[in-house]
């Protein structure tokens, strides 16, 4: 199959689950919804989302594996599509606009193509490898500031995180001494997707699962990025840039991590 039908799949994937979105944004309410664990929450707006994308796969691809942020899957074959139905379910829920549909496919072990798209801007981000980066048809790019006082810089952590907060509250004191801004909107995706417009020089988010990352990783690196993916207890914490202040963020994070170990 070439990368082209991936790709197609992988945007239209995204477009079906973004649809479920728009209907029903600011359309959820205390009792539509579910709390999982402590903080962590999921409507029925994420399931709905999750299985219309499923479905859709499956009847494209039933020989790929699919695995889903609320119903999971199976890991195992050559080629697996991650989908996270809902980037950003706490931003969905509270109402705030930065959410998204990420689609990724993995491809013995590594992510090949990537979708994601925000219903309330109407924005379709996507990559291949090797294609570039996109969104809504033209091409995209990392920023190419180098300077830590001209750069933006996103930042995230769990609610119910796994590390001593203190840790990240270090990291996070740290690098916002040094740059012009640091920013918290709450969904990976499109953290990644923004680092790859040059919006943010970087990003640094912790304790993410594969279907957070998958298509953004892509985004990313096919428009000119760089990202390190450090596995923690199951989980992966990224640190991603345009590529100039990679050095510096990771110095930043490996020395406050290597601290707790």
């Amino acid at each position: 199959m070439k990368l082209e039908e991936f790709i197609k799949t992988a945007k239209e994937s995204a477009l079906i689950g973004g649809q479920v979105l728009r209907e029903n944004f600011r359309k959820v309410h205390d009792h539509n919804i579910e709390e999982k664990a402590e903080k962590d929450f999921v409507s029925f707006v994420d399931r709905e989302s999750e299985a219309r994308i499923k479905e859709y796969l499956i009847k494209k691809f039933p020989d790929h594996s699919v695995v889903g942020e609320e119903g999971g899957g199976d890991e195992e074959g050559d080629l697996v599509w991650y989908i996270d139905p809902l980037d950003g379910t706490k931003n969905y829920i509270a109402g705030f606009p930065v959410f998204g549909v990420s689609v990724g496919l993995v491809k013995d072990g590594e992510p090949i193509v990537g979708a994601v798209y925000l219903p309330f801007f109407n924005d379709l981000y996507w990559a291949g490898r090797g294609t570039g980066a996109f969104k809504n048809g033209r091409g995209i790019s990392v920023s190419g500031t180098s300077d830590l006082r001209y750069s933006v810089v996103a930042y995230g952590f769990p609610s119910r995180a796994i590390r001593d907060l203190d840790t990240y509250w270090a990291i996070f004191k740290e690098v916002f001494d040094k740059v012009a801004a640091m920013r918290r909107p709450g969904a990976a995706a499109v953290d990644l997707c923004l680092t790859a417009e040059g919006i943010f020089e970087g990003m640094m988010e912790f304790e993410l699962s594969p279907w957070d990352i998958c298509a953004g990783a892509v985004i990313l690196k096919e428009a000119g990025g760089v990202m390190k993916t450090i596995r923690y207890r199951g989980r992966h914490d990224v640190i991603a840039s345009n590529g100039r202040i990679q050095e510096y963020l990771e110095k930043v994070v490996s020395t406050h991590l290597e601290e707790k170990v």
